[in-house]
């Protein structure tokens, strides 16, 4: 091979990896609101389809505040690419509590079927939220401590590709009304959950597909979270639907128990 040949293979080569670094751009993180539910997304600055090596981030919340996390469940594509998880329990700092979440991955994108496009948004987690108080996605003074090494980071192909917290705060207001089952579909034993923001007459109904009640509750002037732990396993299997009605308005929600 001749010493041309050879310096045009080293420049292509260069060129391809200056290329794939220039695909790995920054990602910016956000936190939202959907369906009674906290959802961590991120958001690539350019197209990607490598392995999303690392993520970690934090949760912040008032510790006077009745704020509870469920447990995080993620999509199916990035439960395989970059499986996130709490890293230890809530730590208290101050006037706040701290939920790290971290998760580490080996399976490139592309081999989940699917092609980060930049500018668009990506699911990778979704944690059920109960309380009354603001959850912040959070860098701070805490998570800045070399002990707690918990600033929002995120790597592509082993670089750091940190982005920015460009959605940081979710309240409780917007939240209101929306309904979290789960699971769904499910055993006959569920747990569904919502938030009435402001006090209000709430009359709560479980009926199967007759239009029988197998549950109801009336509550008069109701703020807060409302849960209840449904087990329907004495009730023949088959769809039932869950009934809030509030302020003369009825929403319905499907419940499937297998």
């Amino acid at each position: 091979m001749s010493t041309t040949t050879l310096r045009s293979t080293g420049l292509a080569l260069m060129l391809g990896a200056a290329a794939m670094v220039q695909a790995q751009s920054p990602v910016d993180i956000g936190l939202f609101a959907n369906n009674g539910q906290l959802e961590v997304r991120v958001r690539p600055t350019a197209d990607f389809d490598g392995i999303f090596s690392s993520v970690v981030f934090t949760l912040r919340w008032d510790r006077s505040a009745n704020v509870q996390l469920g447990d995080a469940t993620q999509p199916e594509g990035p439960r395989t690419y970059i499986p996130i998880a709490p890293s230890g329990g809530v730590r208290e700092s101050g006037s706040f509590n701290y939920q790290v979440y971290a998760g580490f991955g080996f399976e490139a994108i592309r081999n989940t079927g699917v092609n980060w496009e930049g500018g668009r948004e990506y699911t990778v987690l979704s944690i059920p939220f109960t309380g009354e108080a603001a959850v912040e996605l959070m860098n701070d003074s805490w998570t800045g401590e070399t002990l707690n090494n918990a600033d929002y980071y995120l790597s592509l192909g082993g670089l750091d590709r940190t982005g920015t917290i460009y959605q940081k705060s979710i309240n409780a207001s917007e939240l209101d009304g929306a309904v979290t089952i789960l699971p769904n579909p499910n055993d006959g034993q569920f747990i569904f959950s919502f938030l009435v923001a402001s006090p209000a007459d709430i009359q709560v109904e479980v009926v199967n597909t007759l239009g029988q009640s197998v549950f109801t509750d009336l509550l008069r002037g109701f703020e807060g979270t409302y849960r209840k732990e449904m087990d329907l396993r004495t009730s023949s299997n088959g769809i039932y639907y869950l009934k809030i009605t509030r302020n003369g308005t009825t929403d319905v929600h499907k419940i499937v128990y297998r």
